[in-house]
């Protein structure tokens, strides 16, 4: 259903998409599934926000919307990623010249199915976000269980700089395979000559 529509200029970007979404769909079903674990043990006063040494600075009163706001607030980001990556679709046929890309004028004399392909791996990077934003959640959601029931006193901040890290660093990669296939495309339409 997430793949509808989506083009792919290699084979490698379905392969790509396909262990994200996976990825996404197990960290999004482990982050509840630990939620509603955690549950029963949670004390009435729990930690809800972490110093940068990872000490608790704020505390919350157990309840659903307290509890379960940080799984939900992570379907939700996740759910307005790939909304965001279905509408970048949708604008490649319908509003081209919305979409910021690179060599703009260049990706507006492509067909429409051309324009898809390059915004595919911007697709791609946006359900990336998405699984990584669903580990993160996850972390916290754990961490924050350990430590108010007392098995741990500090949340760990390591994780969320892995996360921030592989979202930065794989930015660049999506940009150039992005720009690649705007050559690639290019030439297949006989806007550019093929590259030797």
């Amino acid at each position: 259903m997430f793949m509808r529509g989506m083009s792919f200029h290699a084979p490698w970007m379905r392969w790509l998409t396909l262990c994200i979404l996976v990825l996404m769909a197990i960290a999004q079903a482990v982050l509840w599934w630990r939620a509603f674990a955690w549950w029963s043990s949670i004390p009435q006063r729990f930690p809800m926000h972490f110093n940068f040494a990872g000490e608790p600075d704020g505390w919350a009163q157990k309840s659903v919307l307290s509890w379960f706001g940080l799984p939900a607030l992570s379907l939700g980001m996740s759910a307005l990623l790939l909304g965001i990556g279905w509408m970048i679709a949708s604008m490649t046929r319908t509003s081209p010249s919305l979409i910021n890309v690179p060599r703009k004028q260049l990706f507006l004399a492509l067909s429409p199915a051309g324009r898809l392909v390059i915004v595919a791996p911007v697709r791609v990077f946006l359900m990336w976000v998405a699984a990584l934003v669903s580990l993160l959640f996850l972390w916290i959601v754990e961490g924050t269980a350990r430590v108010a029931v007392g098995i741990d006193t500090t949340l760990s901040s390591w994780p969320a700089f892995v996360m921030i890290g592989l979202i930065l660093g794989t930015l660049p990669l999506f940009l150039v395979v992005m720009t690649m296939a705007l050559d690639a495309q290019a030439a297949r339409e006989g806007l550019l000559r093929p590259r030797d």
